[in-house]
């Protein structure tokens, strides 16, 4: 597709294509900044899929499978929300809210040095909480694409959001990544991904490989078997985060982290360690570092996009997809007629063996009157 396609009668309209990722068979996720007409002009993130015989009842049943996942991860205050999904001219899109703030490969890219350990652990920290989330689903959700950047600093500057979902792997479709080439892939991911194991243990070795770029300032490449300790790199690097990169990164599944609280539990000991030791950003030396390219297989130019032709009638996922997701939006809505504990007014402070104390002593008053009266009336 080309900049400026609309899509659902008008609704959306495409503006720049941000990335591209190509599975096998002909598949791949092209991810575009849009305008939501609807919203008046809102931006908004929309992800096209493109996957051949999408009409498919296996394809369909992987489409209403990622928009039930993504729905409800969307939920989680560090995702962003899934606004809509529909299929439009033979492709599948998702709409996604814009998030506003700077990824972390930008604010690597601009500061031009390495970002400090304690930042990168409290991103680690904040991160690991949403893998947590995602490992609860049933089936669990694998973001698949984790790497700086699609983990945004919201304008805040302390609240970290994972963006950019794999729509593929939300739909547990990996039949078409096992067998890819390694060139096809990010320096991010684990050496099993190209076989087709996908587990939460995927995330976990690309959320520690994005913290290794982000305090060395290289990705973290395998040289002779092995990715060269993050204090060789950076001296600065502390030995007990330098233990934990090294576990998270192991090229061997069952030897790294297994679960995002066995990877939290060592994080929340680095970070009370630096917060004794007192740790300041000031530490870190101003010197300019190199920083790769994006790689080529997440970017494509938008020369090479023919527009496609449009299709007169909708298929059926068009007409399923927002369906299942305006089943999924109610039923949260319902959900939340209830306000949440932390949204009722705070209970007025009382002392109650005070207040205990004055009824009895009420009590015992009025049976004392109760007593006068009939010996009165006798």
């Amino acid at each position: 597709m080309m900049p400026g396609t609309m899509l659902r009668g008008g609704r959306y309209r495409l503006q720049e294509l941000l990335e591209r990722q190509e599975w096998l068979n002909g598949v791949f996720e092209a991810t575009w900044s849009g305008q939501d007409a609807q919203r008046a002009g809102a931006q908004v993130i929309i992800c096209e899929l493109v996957i051949p015989e999408s009409s498919s009842a296996a394809v369909q049943s992987m489409l209403r499978t990622a928009t039930m996942t993504l729905s409800s991860i969307g939920r989680h205050p560090r995702v962003p929300a899934l606004l809509d999904a529909f299929s439009d001219q033979g492709r599948s899109f998702f709409v996604f809210e814009m998030v506003e703030g700077e990824s972390l490969l930008a604010r690597l890219r601009r500061s031009g040095r390495a970002l400090p350990e304690q930042e990168v652990v409290e991103c680690c920290l904040q991160i690991v909480d949403v893998l947590e989330t995602m490992a609860q689903q049933t089936p669990p959700l694998v973001h698949g694409l984790i790497r700086p950047e699609h983990i945004v600093v919201a304008r805040s500057g302390s609240q970290y959001l994972l963006t950019n979902f794999s729509i593929v792997l939300a739909g547990g479709a990996t039949q078409f990544i096992s067998g890819l080439d390694r060139s096809r892939l990010s320096p991010y991911l684990p050496p099993e991904f190209m076989r087709g194991a996908v587990d939460s243990r995927t995330d976990l070795y690309s959320l520690l490989a994005t913290a290794y770029h982000l305090v060395t300032g290289s990705p973290p490449t395998a040289m002779s078997g092995s990715i060269a300790p993050a204090q060789r790199l950076n001296p600065l690097v502390s030995s007990e985060f330098e233990a934990i990169l090294s576990k998270g990164l192991r090229p061997i599944a069952s030897q790294r982290y297994q679960s995002p609280a066995e990877l939290r539990h060592d994080l929340l000991a680095l970070r009370s360690a630096i917060g004794e030791a007192g740790s300041v950003v000031e530490q870190w030396p101003e010197q300019s570092i190199p920083l790769s390219p994006r790689p080529a297989s997440t970017l494509a130019s938008t020369s090479t996009q023919a527009p496609a032709s449009p299709s007169p009638v909708p298929d059926s996922v068009a007409q399923a997809l927002p369906l299942m997701l305006g089943a999924v939006l109610e039923e949260e809505e319902q959900r939340l007629l209830l306000p949440r504990p932390e949204d009722l007014p705070p209970m007025r402070e009382s002392n109650d063996t005070l207040n205990a104390a004055l009824w009895v002593a009420g009590i015992l008053v009025a049976l004392i009157a109760v007593v006068i009266f009939a010996r009165g009336l006798f």
